[in-house]
């Protein structure tokens, strides 16, 4: 699987139904990397999915027209700077340099919007997403926390200066 016949391309809040069906995929296959779950997923409207994209920069990588992986950075101005969230790629695309484009896509993204910094959080003993990061120049900030409110897993905070 080579990376000519990849694509990344911002989402729209008509592209509402592409968005559910990765986000679906994505949390079927690692329910433990996101902090949102399957059953919340499913429950959520047409309208849900439209205001989800209306309120992010969603990136979707496809191969030969196969959809493949997803990112999406948000805008965050109390802290100067855009959140990276979201991150999936499917195994068969996983290390095949999809990562790298949706990470290069929100990073651009970020910096045509401004911001100063891109941060985002990376579940502790996900060494892969993490040499994926470093690779794009995020570093460690020292920021820990849990993965959510029910969610007593470590995850940490990584920075990149734009």
């Amino acid at each position: 699987m080579g990376d000519s016949g990849l694509r990344v391309r911002l989402l729209t809040a008509d592209d509402w139904f592409a968005f559910r069906s990765i986000r679906l995929r994505a949390l079927a296959d690692v329910p433990q990397a996101f902090a949102s779950t399957l059953a919340h997923a499913r429950a959520r409207t047409e309208q849900d999915w439209r205001e989800l994209l209306a309120h992010r920069a969603q990136f979707l990588a496809s191969i030969d027209g196969s959809d493949v992986g997803t990112a999406a950075g948000l805008d965050d101005p109390e802290r100067s700077g855009a959140h990276l969230i979201s991150m999936w790629v499917a195994g068969k695309a996983r290390g095949t340099g999809v990562s790298d484009r949706l990470v290069r896509a929100v990073v651009d993204w970020a910096v045509d919007a401004g911001h100063r910094k891109v941060w985002l959080e990376v579940a502790a003993g996900n060494t892969a997403a993490e040499r994926l990061y470093l690779r794009h120049g995020f570093v460690r900030t020292g920021v820990q926390g849990m993965i959510g409110p029910d969610d007593p897993r470590r995850e940490f905070e990584m920075l990149l200066e734009l």
